[in-house]
């Protein structure tokens, strides 16, 4: 295979996409460990947010555990989603064509997630998607309680956290447009190297020879001293590389080959400039 960030450089688009998945990810570790920060402390939001509901205190007793492992769990699954878009990203740098396949399955992921956290919970942060419910049954009837994972936390980080969420969200999409533009196609486009044409081998006195009856050998003949020099070091093309070189330019007008890897497969297939 031919390295295609040599051969035709890696196109802007490309670039601009894995510059935006590395932000995003970036900002995904920085929002799991924000998350891992307040963990400590969010079992005892949770408690005092169920005391100012009309739920029995005593249901916190059922849902301590849940509250003490919620934002640890919320704070993984970013700290994971992070890493898998850093990797995606290292893979689409480098021009794998199976990279921006995976790229856009786990963005589209990514983005249900969101969708889903801001239907839900008014945020698109991954965190949103977290809760925690309790209910009791008393006369006046069924008391519920629910609360999602951001609300606990410090109005500070609801803000930066639905903001940069937001973002992630927008830059995301314009990552799956770029990686479907026509140059990103030519680029995560095998490109393959033709191979040189098979070479025949005859024994000693054993090359066919050609035979002509007396006098009947073909010849060509030219006016005047017009018979054209032969070039020192120039060789014909045969029939296999003329074919080829048409497969070439057939891509090439098609656009599946760039000006620099038609060039170089130029080259390669007639060993010349």
């Amino acid at each position: 295979m031919v390295d295609r960030a040599k051969v035709g450089g890696r196109p802007r688009s490309v670039t601009i996409a894995v510059t935006l998945m590395t932000v995003v990810a970036v900002g995904y570790l920085a929002d799991a460990m924000a998350v891992a920060v307040g963990a400590a402390a969010y079992p005892d939001r949770v408690r005092e947010a169920l005391n100012t509901s009309e739920v029995d205190p005593r249901a916190f007793d059922v849902i301590k555990p849940l509250a003490s492992a919620l934002p640890y769990v919320a704070a993984l699954i970013t700290a994971v989603a992070a890493l898998v878009l850093l990797g995606i990203a290292a893979s689409v740098r480098a021009g794998h064509f199976a990279g921006r396949i995976i790229a856009w399955i786990a963005i589209g992921l990514s983005l249900m997630c969101s969708f889903c956290g801001l239907g839900q919970a008014g945020t698109p942060a991954f965190s949103g998607i977290f809760y925690v419910s309790a209910f009791t049954r008393d006369a006046s009837g069924t008391n519920t309680f629910v609360q999602r994972l951001p609300a606990a936390y410090p109005p500070a980080y609801q803000y930066l956290s639905a903001g940069f969420a937001l973002f992630a969200m927008l830059a995301l999409i314009v990552v799956v447009v770029l990686l479907a533009r026509p140059s990103a196609n030519r680029f995560f486009r095998p490109v393959r190297q033709l191979a040189p044409p098979p070479a025949t081998h005859y024994l000693a006195d054993s090359a066919p020879a050609t035979h002509y009856l007396a006098d009947s050998a073909p010849a060509t003949h030219y006016l005047g001293d017009s018979a054209p020099a032969p070039v020192a070091g120039a060789a014909r093309p045969i029939i296999g590389q003329i074919s080829q070189l048409s497969v070439l330019v057939g891509q090439h007008q098609r656009g599946e080959l760039t000006d620099e890897e038609f060039a170089a497969a130029r080259q390669q297939l007639l060993g010349g400039p």
